[in-house]
């Protein structure tokens, strides 16, 4: 049976982030009245995410939990997304940097506006200098080269059409996944939004963002680009 929403949490390694993210995420869902779940995708952790997942569950029906052993943002993501059964669905990071409450804007405008996707505009960055200009330049050389005018590809939360999910056919397995989301939506000509958001630092944990994940990026992008 499907429900209103169904928002995807990767998880690698953020146990103490879960048991904070998740009551939250919760209470901030439960006005979605014709339903809503909480897919938290353990990303081959080896912390304590899973024994936390498992309290969680116990707490809040609903919530699920799957295992996806294999490293990968994007592989997570998508176990999760194609474990979803939302009208529509959408993902957020389990790092805390993001409120869930911009989930329920982003929704509103994804309905009003008939969107097929509609993402988070951060407004401000709290992850360092060097992370601030790659960002402007990556983002500038994609707009450029995919001709997409939204702002801060990588901006989450991301919610999607279930329609629009079936028909795009992601396949990015890192993080490349949130670009291909738009170039996919570019590419189907389907509407696509913005709306601005405030992050925070990450308070556990840590990033998941290496030097290596930046080349991928670039790496990614011109392959995209050259097709």
């Amino acid at each position: 049976m499907k429900v209103q929403l169904s928002i995807i949490v990767p998880a690698h390694n953020e146990s103490e982030n879960l048991k904070r993210l998740i009551p939250e995420l919760v209470e901030t869902l439960s006005v979605f009245k014709d339903g809503y779940e909480i897919v938290v995708v353990d990303n081959a952790s080896t912390d304590a995410t899973k024994e936390t997942l498992d309290a969680l569950r116990q707490r809040f029906p609903s919530v699920r939990s799957v295992f996806e052993p294999k490293m990968g943002f994007g592989r997570a993501l998508l176990t999760g997304l194609r474990e979803g059964v939302g009208e529509v669905l959408g993902y957020i990071h389990a790092d805390n940097q993001m409120s869930p409450r911009e989930i329920v804007r982003i929704y509103e405008k994804l309905k009003a506006d008939d969107l097929a996707v509609c993402k988070a505009r951060r407004m401000n960055r709290n992850d360092g200098a060097w992370r601030f200009v790659i960002s402007k330049t990556y983002n500038l050389l994609f707009r450029i080269m995919f001709k997409v005018s939204l702002q801060d590809i990588n901006g989450s939360p991301k919610l999607f059409t279930k329609k629009f999910f079936d028909e795009a056919k992601l396949s990015s397995l890192d993080w490349f996944i949130d670009p291909e989301i738009l170039i996919k939506a570019k590419a189907m000509g389907v509407a696509a939004g913005d709306v601005p958001i405030q992050t925070f630092r990450r308070e556990s944990g840590v990033s998941k963002v290496r030097f290596k994940t930046i080349l991928e990026f670039f790496k990614n992008m011109f392959r995209y680009w050259s097709r």
